[in-house]
């Protein structure tokens, strides 16, 4: 079980600032960003909700769901933020909303180890 929390410790903090300063660096419309919010959201809850194999019953359908709500996380936090640079175009509000943007994306983690302090 541990092996599973530092993969899982891995991914959030390497893969998830990553795909956020991707996004970042590609500046994409705000219609995209929406599309992608609104799509692993609703997939989530199809998934959570409506699928065939309910979410707590298969390990693979809680992970997928868990992941798409954690792509629209940053799938939004990289909406705000470029919010943010059209306000502030200049090299200081760049710098600061990628450094934000990108510790934001780790923000679920801490959720998950609360709720495993919890259930200890």
């Amino acid at each position: 079980m541990t092996v599973l929390w530092l993969v899982l410790f891995a991914v959030v903090f390497a893969l998830g600032p990553w795909v956020f300063l991707q996004l970042m660096r590609l500046a994409p419309s705000p219609v995209v960003l929406v599309g992608l919010i609104v799509m692993a959201a609703a997939t989530s809850l199809w998934l959570r909700f409506l699928a065939p194999v309910p979410w707590g019953a298969n390990v693979w359908v809680t992970w997928i769901g868990i992941a798409l709500i954690w792509t629209a996380w940053i799938a939004m936090l990289a909406l705000a933020m470029l919010a943010m640079r059209q306000v502030d175009p200049g090299r200081t509000m760049r710098r600061w909303t990628g450094v934000i943007g990108a510790m934001g994306t780790t923000v679920p983690w801490f959720g998950l180890a609360f709720a495993r302090l919890l259930n200890s």
